[in-house]
């Protein structure tokens, strides 16, 4: 395994509040009192099926209310879904999570090529330097430049490609995004489950970074 490939948001760096927050206080604003866990896993769900950014977004898609109400078993009542359409759900505030810098320096002293592979705007550049984290990467692979979301497998060849690498591993939050995303591009992915959203789902996960790390220590050993 020469080569690990690593999402951002909610991986290395928590927005505040999260992109699935946003939606859950959204829509409690409308009477709707949905269990986070169930908001996150609808959100995601959809957002799954989007390859490609939206127009006006640069880097990312827009999900329709209509299909996360359908997917909470909600009735999409017209005039609430058009007013939650033009909401504004990305957070301008973020921080590195503790296990972050543990996690790529010691994939570094490991000899691993690094590369980011994000969805996102052009915003994240400054993220990562404002976190400090820009220097142990040995590439990055944004949706924002290359106009292909994941689960799209073209993005993860892109990030491959880009280093040289010839066997990956992929490291992200998001099931549909992530995980699969990084099997349709014949890569291992792990599963990042720092909240236990996906307890009931059977698959390669970790609890934070440092188990991620013990994973890949664990795949080159076999």
């Amino acid at each position: 395994m020469d080569t690990v490939l690593v999402d951002m948001g909610e991986t290395l760096v928590s927005f505040k509040p999260k992109y699935h927050q946003n939606v859950a206080i959204l829509l409690k604003e409308f009477g709707y009192d949905v269990e986070e866990r169930k908001v996150f896993r609808a959100v995601y769900k959809v957002l799954g099926n989007h390859h490609y950014p939206h127009p006006q977004i640069w880097g990312l898609s827009q999900p329709d209310f209509r299909d996360i109400f359908l997917e909470l078993g909600l009735y999409p009542e017209p005039n609430i879904v058009e007013k939650l359409n033009s909401s504004q759900l990305l957070s301008s505030q973020w921080e590195l999570f503790d296990d972050s810098i543990y996690f790529l320096s010691n994939l570094k002293e490991m000899g691993k090529k690094l590369v980011l592979v994000t969805n996102s705007t052009d915003s994240v550049f400054r993220i990562i330097k404002e976190t400090e984290i820009e220097g142990y990467f040995d590439a990055i692979a944004s949706s924002y430049e290359l106009g292909v979301m994941k689960p799209h497998p073209k993005i993860f060849n892109h990030a491959m490609e880009k280093v040289r690498g010839k066997k990956g591993v992929h490291v992200g939050d998001i099931y549909e995004i992530d995980y699969v995303g990084a099997k349709r591009a014949y890569l291992s992915p792990i599963l990042l489950d720092r909240d236990g959203f996906y307890s009931d789902l059977l698959c390669n996960k970790a609890r934070d970074l440092k188990e991620a790390l013990q994973i890949i220590e664990r795949m080159d050993q076999s």
